[in-house]
């Protein structure tokens, strides 16, 4: 024993080891020893795991698909006519009744409830989501691939070819709202009575042509913003090209027509517009009076400022009633400085000028009652003719640009509406639960393992006492 402790004095890491060695037998020989225990053990945990996983969450049948939404604005989150899209449009109750309705079913089934959507993130853009959050960032995702889940909690209420049909019928259904919402806008309407040009005097279908261009111009512009150089496969047109002819039509054909009419004084009754003629004329004398007389007014109050003592009162005129008020320069001074004046000024030389100005006009308009007036030689006929075909030919092209208009709008719908909404993954039937079933029974084995463990030590440790315990007695 001596030798030996002399040894292991010498020694002392060799002695460690072999003590390190015995001690990790000792715990191999417990494990083995209580080997089934531990077994048992873990099996029954998992087995507890998934009986209760499986009677608190029951199996429930799926069938999903997978959609993707293509078209202008989805990118930003928004419908084409730039409303704010929201994935719950594609599984409306009207939608949904109505694909209920294509199973051709006694009973009107609801699907409400049934149903579910979920928009999916591609695995780079979680992580960057990921990434942001630790940074403390916002990152902005709109995703266009969305899935489509029809779930029930009984086997034989549909057949999985019904539901297939069921997911295939909501995404025609809300394709085909999407396309009749999106591709079949109403388009510029341009159309004129038949006896139009025979009804109305010269002048009145001008104006009706200038308002019809411009609206129509307007709704170019519109089409313009959002189709950019959108072209014609058919007729090579695009929309700048239309809108390029409706303004040469309106600048040079209509205003070279409205010039001569105008010049010539051409009209389909003469009577009538001198009648209106002198109406107008009548007005223009009443606004005319109103505006000298409004000059008159300014002028004199302008004269009235510049007398001076205008605004004063004598301390003598003041004193036989005991006060001592007195308006003096300074009262005239703070209207100058509030620029009253001024204002007087300009309000008198703008109501002679407006005053100028109508008897200008009403000069202008006593001038054509002469010329109406006026016998027309042979050539008078000749002129009408020769208008009434220009307004004819200029009202034959509105219609036409209109045409094109449409069609080439019908195009244009037509092509940003199409592929809009495809299936990119065909409905596939599965069984699932909300609780993860191999999650929670991967979890109990662990727990088990390690509580099976160290109850086996913990039993032995005890074991191990009493023995010593009994030895030591």
């Amino acid at each position: 024993m001596d030798q030996e402790a002399s040894r292991q004095k010498q020694y002392p890491e060799d002695y460690q080891y072999r003590e390190d060695e015995i001690n990790l037998i000792d715990y191999l020989r417990v494990l083995w020893k209580w080997k089934v225990f531990i077994v048992l053990m873990v099996v029954i945990c998992a087995g507890a795991a998934i009986g209760i996983t499986m009677v608190k969450y029951s199996t429930k049948y799926a069938t999903e698909c997978i959609i993707s939404l293509n078209f202008p604005g989805i990118e930003k989150h928004r419908n084409p006519d730039n409303t704010l899209f929201d994935k719950n449009q594609i599984v409306t109750p009207a939608i949904l009744s109505r694909a209920a309705a294509s199973l051709q079913k006694e009973e009107v089934v609801s699907l409400r409830g049934m149903i579910a959507i979920k928009a999916i993130m591609p695995p780079e853009v979680q992580e960057e989501i990921k990434k942001a959050e630790k940074r403390k960032e916002s990152y902005a995702f709109f995703p266009n691939q969305f899935s489509l889940t029809l779930s029930t909690e009984q086997k034989d209420i549909f057949s999985e070819e019904e539901n297939s049909r069921i997911l295939l019928s909501i995404v025609d259904e809300y394709r085909t709202e999407f396309e009749r919402k999106y591709g079949e806008k109403p388009l510029v309407a341009i159309s004129f009575p038949d006896d139009f040009l025979a009804k109305y005097d010269y002048g009145e279908v001008v104006d009706t042509f200038k308002t019809k261009i411009d609206t129509f111009i307007k709704f170019l512009d519109s089409k313009v913003k959002k189709a950019g150089f959108f072209r014609s496969q058919k007729t090579e047109l695009s929309f700048i090209d239309i809108k390029s002819d409706a303004e040469s039509l309106r600048n040079i054909e209509l205003s070279k027509t409205e010039a001569i009419i105008g010049t010539l004084k051409l009209t389909k009754n003469k009577e009538d517009l001198i009648n209106q003629y002198k109406y107008n004329i009548r007005k223009i004398e009443i606004r005319k009076r109103k505006k000298e007389k409004e000059a008159s007014v300014a002028h004199r109050l302008l004269k009235e400022m510049r007398q001076t003592g205008r605004y004063e009162l004598s301390k003598g005129a003041s004193s036989e009633k005991g006060t001592s008020l007195v308006l003096d320069s300074s009262f005239i001074e703070n209207l100058i400085k509030n620029d009253y004046f001024s204002s007087l000024l300009k309000t008198a030389l703008k109501a002679e000028v407006e005053a100028k100005n109508l008897e200008v006009d009403k000069e202008s308009l006593e001038k054509k009652i002469v010329i109406l007036k006026e016998k027309k030689d042979g050539k008078e006929k000749e002129n009408i003719a020769c208008i009434q075909k220009s307004l004819k030919a200029i009202q034959d092209k509105i219609r036409l640009l209109s045409q094109r208009a449409n069609e080439l709008n019908m195009e244009y719908l037509k092509r940003s509406v199409d592929g809009a909404v495809q299936i990119i993954k065909d409905p596939e039937t599965f069984e699932t639960r909300s609780g993860n079933l191999k999650k929670t029974a991967l979890l109990a084995a662990v727990v088990g393992l390690f509580f099976a463990i160290f109850l086996a030590f913990f039993v032995e440790y005890i074991r191990n006492a009493s023995k010593a315990a009994r030895k030591g007695d």
